[in-house]
């Protein structure tokens, strides 16, 4: 990859030309944190704090339910699916196999889950699942903050053959299933505390 290119990346677009996994190896060191989607590099935005705090959150009540040593929760790693898809979801369930691997192999993967950001919300919710569905990842989640309605949405999608199903439609309420291993998430009272976090100062005792 020339200088150049690597400047821009964002402006890449799928079939002009095809990036590759090695591509993003040649990146500086210090660069932004880049995927790798389809054969193009998108520049993944600075996380806000809430996001980060959702994504901590929902990784450690998966975490805390985890029935064995098997599978780990992880949180902003990359994931390598293919030569041409590289991306870092917010959350992913791996083997332990690979706890001390950067990227993960696909392989094996039980579940990632997408915080969605104003940023990436297609990203997030379309175009990223598909290439964990070639790949077989058995669940895909995207979990959705809407700061107006004081409200956090969580979408489970199974799959099915070649592409994923909805098995809960952004759900607000008391989410549970059974995948990758039995777990309730408590979404009201996420958004409730997350909510108290966005009080102003002034109203903070």
């Amino acid at each position: 990859m020339t200088s150049a290119a690597a400047a821009e990346p964002a402006r890449l677009q799928p079939g002009v030309r095809s990036y590759t996994v090695a591509d993003l190896r040649t990146l500086p060191e210090g660069s932004p944190q880049c995927e790798l989607i389809d054969g193009s590099i998108i520049v993944a935005p600075s996380s806000t704090g809430s996001h980060n705090l959702l994504r901590r959150w929902i990784a450690q009540v998966l975490e805390d339910a985890n029935p064995g040593t098997e599978f780990v929760v992880g949180t902003g790693q990359p994931v390598t699916i293919d030569d041409q898809n590289e991306p870092w979801p917010d959350i992913v369930v791996h083997p332990a196999a690979y706890l001390d691997d950067s990227p993960i192999p696909v392989a094996g993967v039980q579940l990632v889950a997408e915080v969605v950001s104003p940023t990436s919300a297609l990203r997030d919710t379309e175009i990223k699942r598909r290439p964990y569905a070639r790949a077989g990842v058995p669940v895909y989640w995207v979990i959705v903050q809407d700061q107006d309605a004081a409200t956090i949405a969580l979408a489970e999608m199974a799959l099915e053959g070649t592409e994923y199903r909805y098995i809960t439609h952004y759900t607000t309420g008391l989410f549970r299933t059974e995948q990758p291993w039995p777990v309730e998430i408590d979404l009201p009272a996420m958004a409730m505390r997350m909510a108290r976090y966005r009080k102003p100062s002034a109203d903070v005792s």
